[in-house]
């Protein structure tokens, strides 16, 4: 069974095209949750009319699913709120992105 650590170091995987950035530094990811059954990730879009949210649904799925390894049901959702902010990018992302940290 995967842990939460390993689900991200997966998700990290997973790069926003339209950023360049992966959606864990980029702060696109608001919760993972863990059961014998599923593993559920929960994120938000950049923007509410993402173009690319049905893509990066689909790649965290695959991503997720290769690292368990084995049958467990994978379920993504992405959520209304909270809003995204720059200031859920993790320094790295700042840095890539020529932000100030």
């Amino acid at each position: 069974m995967l842990n939460d650590s390993e689900i991200q170091d997966a998700l990290r995987q997973v790069i926003d095209p339209d950023i360049g950035v992966n959606i864990v530094d980029l702060g696109l990811v608001e919760r993972i949750q863990i059961d014998e059954a599923s593993i559920q990730v929960d994120m938000i879009m950049t923007t509410p009319a993402c173009p690319q949210s049905a893509y990066l649904q689909d790649e965290v799925e695959r991503v997720v699913r290769a690292a368990a390894q084995g049958p467990i049901q994978v379920i993504v959702s992405v959520l209304d709120s909270p809003f995204w902010e720059p200031a859920r990018m993790s320094d790295s992302a700042k840095k890539i992105m020529g932000w100030p940290g």
